[in-house]
């Protein structure tokens, strides 16, 4: 049960991290749009970019969670 646990949350942080930096990146993208000239196409990219970083935002909240509990799962069977 631990083993398999343990390879989870190995999985699990990978992901973890992969979310993480996707959202940066698509966060930073959205900024930049707003950076240049403000035109319509522009700015729904921009939106749809922040809402994009807000559900992967989520989905890190979601993967950590995920991780802290199995460890303590793991804890639990020591």
């Amino acid at each position: 049960m631990a083993d398999r646990a343990a390879e989870q949350i190995k999985f699990e942080t990978e992901m973890l991290k992969l979310a993480a930096l996707v959202a940066v990146a698509t966060g930073g993208s959205a900024i930049g749009l707003l950076l240049g000239e403000h035109t319509s196409l522009r700015l729904g990219l921009a939106g749809l970019g922040i809402l994009t970083t807000l559900g992967l935002t989520a989905t890190v909240w979601r993967f950590y969670r995920n991780i802290r509990r199995l460890i303590a799962q793991i804890q639990e069977s020591i």
